[in-house]
């Protein structure tokens, strides 16, 4: 059980530290962390490394508060899990677009006229 000032929060991490994740006192996904080199992974190998590190912090966060997995919000059932992935995955997958751009067009500007 958490201890009184111990911070409730859960954290995890995978694809050794490019990906992260932090659950909330609640036991909701406050925050995903993805690092740029993550982005290189297949969109598939990427969505498993997410669902790690979050299953890793709820995991933590249960150790700390000592409350049971059944009692999880509803929050956390499957298909809800699996959209917000999936809304993860986009926003990811548009960032890297964003910045292959951005690399593109300073690639241009270096090499001048």
């Amino acid at each position: 059980m958490a201890s009184e000032g111990e911070d409730p929060r859960g954290f995890g991490e995978a694809a050794r530290g490019l990906v992260g994740a932090t659950v909330g006192a609640d036991g909701l996904v406050e925050r995903v962390r993805i690092a740029p080199r993550a982005l290189r992974l297949d969109s598939h190998e990427l969505e498993e490394q997410v669902l790690a590190a979050v299953r890793a912090a709820q995991q933590d966060r249960l150790a700390r508060v000592g409350e049971p997995a059944d009692d999880l919000p509803p929050a956390l059932a499957p298909e809800t899990m699996a959209r917000r992935l999936d809304e993860f995955e986009a926003e990811a997958l548009g960032r890297f677009s964003q910045m292959n751009a951005s690399l593109d067009e300073l690639l241009r500007r270096l090499e001048g006229p």
